[in-house]
């Protein structure tokens, strides 16, 4: 009886409850509840600031910032460029002919002050840009990579097209002996109008360009990797040499001078240095580069070390994936870098040396696609190319020697002349002597290069003597 009566119990005190939690009737709170306070709400934790997604860097906030790549002329008259000293990577390779082009990236338009002298677009510099994300930025482009930019409905700043909304023009660089080409750049404040004009933006998404982090430090016995040549071309070969004390790769032009930034005369300085094999040969057109920029294998240098690398790529919008030589992923060190894209075609080289001056042995060149010319081939066109080049400066020599002969040879008779009537005038008799010794340089001159002009000419067939016709007997008869 009592069991029931409890369960009764029981059953009354859970009814009491339920119908005071349906009538909102407050139960009584414990003093030990009383005294426990209520668990304040958590607040989301704030995102962490974005590092630099070209350098690795933690030198600021890049969340929602798109990079912006600019292609930089760099054919005779271009140089010093604006902005290659505070651009986050700097990428070259040859595109056509024999000057290789680049391409300065930069993490965020905001810290672009000045930037130029502004050149057109290639798709070679696209390949590194869109992975990124990146804002390309050109003065004109070529039909290749304006094929890729449509097909991929991806918006650039060209200002063949949008002008001086996006680009300026610096007179005073031109007053100073530029030609006009080389006098172009833009601002950061520029992109960011030229992008508006086309209902686009500099805020978007990002992608870091590597695997970024700390890699241990390079002893100075270590050290076999302090200055790099890249060849391009037999014009334009170019030098990254290590500094101790900066801990930077400093970049020397083609003539062996600095690099330097004309927007404020720092020399160019990189934390990383890649050269990335690539297969090439010539596209459709006879005489753009073409790259297989799928993969291959290439240099990392960095603290005065080298290793190899391999690299691959999927497409033109996919990002690069480096290796060790062993297949492991690939830590670069956070800070600057510069890409060279190497053909190892006819006219290319490499050569590195270590801190005792011992060249190192690089991996083989990559092999070439099948369009490419064969070295084999490509100097026997080179020597022929210097065969017509060599007879046409050995006839404009002669043509302009036998010009110049003939004004010497009235200097002579007018010196003559004066000699004859002062023939003790030491000043007349040097002075006729000089010109007779102008006059015999120029004969030889003349001599020399008709000499050229022989070898080359070609052999005259002499004409096949014409056949008498045979004595008839009718003609001559029997007598």
């Amino acid at each position: 009886m009592r069991k029931l009566q409890a369960l009764g119990g029981a059953a009354a005190l859970l009814a009491a409850l339920l119908l005071g939690g349906c009538s909102q009737t407050a139960v009584p709170a414990t003093p030990e509840q009383a005294a426990t306070a209520a668990p304040e709400a958590t607040a989301e934790p704030a995102p962490a600031p974005s590092t630099n997604p070209l350098t690795g860097l933690d030198d600021g906030d890049y969340t929602g910032k798109r990079p912006v790549a600019v292609t930089l002329r760099t054919l005779d008259g271009a140089q010093p460029q604006w902005g290659v000293a505070s651009a986050d990577v700097l990428v070259e390779g040859v595109t056509e002919g024999s000057t290789a082009g680049l391409t300065a990236i930069f993490a965020d338009v905001d810290s672009i002050s000045k930037v130029g002298p502004v050149g057109a677009g290639r798709d070679l510099f696209l390949q590194v840009a869109l992975p990124l994300n990146a804002v390309p930025v050109s003065i004109d482009k070529n039909i290749y990579a304006s094929n890729l930019l449509n097909t991929l409905g991806y918006q650039d700043l060209d200002g063949y097209h949008i002008g001086k909304a996006a680009f300026a023009f610096d007179q005073g660089r031109q007053d100073a002996g530029y030609r006009e080409e080389n006098c172009w750049y833009t601002t950061g404040e520029l992109i960011r109008t030229g992008l508006t004009n086309y209902g686009a933006s500099a805020e978007g998404d990002n992608t870091p360009l590597f695997r970024f982090g700390t890699r241990p430090e390079v002893s100075p016995e270590n050290r076999n990797g302090m200055n790099l040549t890249v060849t391009f071309s037999k014009t334009d070969s170019e030098q990254l040499n290590y500094n101790t004390g900066t801990g930077l790769y400093e970049k020397l032009n083609a003539d062996g001078s600095p690099m330097t930034d004309a927007d404020n005369g720092q020399q160019v300085g990189f934390t990383n240095v890649f050269v990335l094999y690539a297969s090439s040969g010539i596209k459709d057109d006879g005489y753009t580069r073409q790259y297989d920029m799928t993969g291959g294998t290439g240099l990392y240098l960095q603290g005065g070390a080298w290793e190899q690398i391999n690299w691959t790529k999927e497409d033109a919008t996919g990002p690069f994936t480096l290796t060790d030589a062993g297949g492991a992923p690939l830590t670069v060190a956070p800070g600057k870098s510069f890409i060279a894209i190497w053909g190892g075609y006819y006219g290319q080289g490499l050569t590195l040396t270590a801190a005792d001056g011992s060249e190192q042995t690089l991996p083989e060149k990559p092999v070439l696609l099948e369009s490419g010319v064969s070295d084999e081939a490509a100097a026997a066109a080179e020597e022929e190319l210097s065969a017509a080049q060599r007879i046409i400066d050995a006839q404009a020599a002669v043509d302009q020697a036998k010009a110049d002969l003939a004004d010497a040879l009235d200097e002579l008779q007018e010196a003559q002349a004066a000699c004859d009537a002062d023939s003790e005038n030491a000043d007349l008799l040097a002075a006729r002597d000089a010109v007779q010794a102008k006059i015999d340089e120029l004969n030889q001159t003349i001599a020399d290069n008709q000499a050229i002009l022989d070898a080359a000419a070609p052999e005259e067939t002499p004409a096949p003597e014409e056949e008498q016709p045979a004595e008839s007997e009718s003609e001559n008869p029997a007598e």
